[in-house]
């Protein structure tokens, strides 16, 4: 009786499964919906809304409406806890955007909780199967594993803000020449900017593209947009960029001959970026070489003189 049951919700699940998977079990997309996805307001709701829900956890249906709302109630409860303790801070919906876009903090503090649960419930799990090369994992080891599980997402997230960084600095002096090429050639500091921004691709050139489409909406000006451009991506060098930008609006000055000067300032930083790049990497190359290389080179350089000495190559 046990096996016809749970034959019979096996067989019923995959069934499910098949008719919802087929376009006659899927539910209708709204026509309002559509209709609303089709004009520019009603699109930049609809991105915002989907910022705030966050992308989906689960790909089945049913895991995802049965097991989402716990994670990000969950979540939501942790994040208001770290926040009142003051050990979170309160940007991290924006850091968020930047760099993990759909991601809800509810949603980033439910994962930093599964993390550390996850890496807590490891050592117990090496404990019952006997893997404990330096005798039972103490508590005070899973707790360990746990702190470092729960704070892994927000290196992680540290990690790809300044990578992001990065490649917005080593793009912003082509911005700049192309802005100097632009207002040398005629064009006011608005088309330049529009310009530019249709040419530049990578990170700070959709950043270029949204301030260029908040003005034609009428939601921020081009100078506001370049300074909200530059306090999101924390980079100082978009706010000296947005200074020259509208004092070549507003005082009619010559926008070439400006941006070239800021291009070779950005450009000395570049420089100086990559050279502490380049000292960093040396010193994460010592552990390498000093595991792996070095000691072989030693066997290789005092096996011969050994064996000489004590005579066991005759």
């Amino acid at each position: 009786m046990t096996t016809a049951l749970l034959l019979s919700a096996t067989l019923g699940a995959g069934l499910w499964l098949i008719v919802t998977a087929t376009p006659l079990g899927r539910a209708r997309t709204d026509l309002a919906l559509r209709l609303r996805s089709m004009t520019a307001q009603g699109r930049t709701e609809l991105e915002a809304a989907s910022r705030r829900s966050g992308p989906r956890v689960f790909k089945s249906p049913l895991l995802e409406q049965v097991l989402r709302p716990i994670l990000d109630d969950i979540g939501g409860q942790v994040g208001r806890v770290l926040v009142r303790f003051g050990i979170a801070s309160g940007n991290v919906e924006q850091r968020l955007a930047l760099v993990w876009p759909g991601v809800a903090p509810s949603q980033f503090y439910g994962q930093k909780l599964a993390s550390g649960l996850l890496f807590l419930a490891l050592f117990p799990l090496m404990n019952a199967f006997s893997i404990n090369p330096f005798g039972p994992w103490p508590v005070w080891i899973w707790l360990g594993g746990f702190v470092l599980g729960f704070a892994m997402p927000d290196w992680m997230l540290q990690g790809r803000l300044e990578k992001r960084r990065t490649a917005v600095l080593m793009e912003l002096p082509t911005a700049l020449d192309l802005l100097a090429i632009a207002g040398s050639a005629g064009m006011s500091p608005e088309q330049a900017l529009v310009e530019v921004s249709r040419q530049m691709g990578g990170t700070l050139g959709i950043g270029l593209q949204e301030v260029v489409r908040e003005a034609g909406l009428g939601t921020a000006t081009h100078a506001e947009g370049l300074r909200a451009l530059a306090e999101r991506e924390g980079v100082s060098e978009l706010v000296s960029v947005a200074d020259v930008w509208q004092s070549a609006l507003e005082q009619g000055l010559p926008l070439g001959q400006a941006m070239l000067s800021l291009a070779e300032t950005v450009r000395d930083k570049k420089r100086a970026h990559l050279l502490a790049e380049g000292g960093k990497s040396t010193v994460r190359m010592l552990f390498p070489v000093a595991t792996f290389i070095f000691p072989v080179f030693l066997v290789v350089l005092l096996y011969p003189a050994g064996a000489e000495l004590l005579g066991l190559g005759r």
